[in-house]
């Protein structure tokens, strides 16, 4: 008999985390569940660790697989799943105990393509605060969500992510997905929600939004990664913008070539805060080469710099006109 909800929980370098995410799921209010731990090819004790929980509980399943990245860990995943629903769990967080009975409970009410509730995250000193999303809370519909949503469903005109972003604190109909052939990038190797939460939320006839319901809990754990300087990121970027460009500029609906651009500078902005953690001359080599790029020189092309705070739009400008010095002054 299938489940009413399957888990995926991709698992990488989590041996210190790993027992309290799946406490958290072995013990969901909601008993008919299956819990898939997908040890994406983990040099520590996780793969090891995956199959004692799975020798504990007859939900637990676990698939082990050469190292791919997240979109590649959870689409195996995915492909495993059997629920009716589908959820995502990262291995270093964990969830309330009636995430998944609440979720279900207002998907099956609603009969929506997926449902979102609110998060709390958890920073390192162990305090706290819930996120909650600037749209209303309830029921949306097509209507709703091309009036609502269509606006920052890639980037917003503060240069920021709208609601759909995150897919963990959300629940998917899996034959939703399945229409669709929904499944991550496994070319992006970093922010890969960004790409199946705009398509998702594009292709989406209704979703439910449980606002002030922080289900979720988000940790900010040791070695979390922020604005540290990354190799590679802004090709990764660049590729992610790219695929996104190769979907949504052929849409009929609705026209995304402006929040395309806001969503090039966003990233553009969170690369050069990357490259400010590196030695000067590196840094301005690194800023010098995302200012000088096809990519962000299309984005400013007959750009309309959007009404944000003063600072950014000196930052923004600096960045139009390629004045690598200047904007490491700044930024410094």
């Amino acid at each position: 008999m299938e489940p009413l909800v399957s888990i995926v929980v991709p698992v990488y370098k989590v041996e210190k985390y790993l027992a309290r995410c799946v406490e958290s799921l072995v013990n969901q209010s909601l008993h008919d569940i299956e819990i898939i731990l997908v040890d994406d090819g983990s040099p520590d004790q996780s793969g090891k660790m995956c199959d004692q929980f799975a020798a504990k509980d007859s939900r637990i399943k676990t698939v082990h697989k050469e190292n791919g990245g997240l979109s590649s860990a959870r689409n195996a995943g995915m492909k495993e799943a059997r629920g009716k629903y589908i959820g995502f769990v990262d291995s270093d967080d964990d969830v309330e105990l009636n995430m998944y009975e609440r979720l279900a409970q207002t998907a099956e009410e609603h009969h929506v393509d997926f449902v979102m509730a609110d998060y709390k995250r958890i920073n390192r000193n162990t305090s706290s605060y819930v996120k909650t999303l600037n749209i209303d809370s309830g029921y949306y519909d097509r209507q709703k969500i091309e009036n609502d949503i269509f606006p920052a469903l890639i980037m917003g005109e503060n240069i920021d992510y709208g609601p759909l972003l995150s897919v963990w604190h959300c629940l998917y109909r899996r034959e939703f997905l399945q229409k669709h052939n929904f499944m991550f990038d496994e070319e992006v190797r970093w922010s890969e929600d960004n790409i199946f939460s705009a398509v998702m939320g594009y292709y989406c006839q209704s979703f439910f939004y449980l606002k002030g319901e922080a289900l979720y809990h988000y940790y900010q754990n040791e070695g979390t990664i922020t604005t540290s300087y990354r190799k590679g990121a802004w090709d990764v970027y660049s590729l992610m913008n790219t695929h996104l460009h190769e979907f949504f500029d052929n849409v009929k609906e609705y026209d995304f070539s402006r929040q395309l651009k806001l969503h090039m500078v966003y990233y553009a902005c969170n690369c050069i805060s990357q490259q400010m953690t590196r030695p000067k001359a590196e840094a301005l080599s690194g800023i010098r080469e995302i200012l000088n790029s096809k990519q962000l020189k299309d984005a400013f092309n007959d750009f309309r710099l959007p009404d944000v705070p003063f600072k950014l739009k000196a930052q923004l400008l600096m960045m139009k006109y390629r004045q690598t010095y200047l904007l490491y002054q700044m930024k410094k």
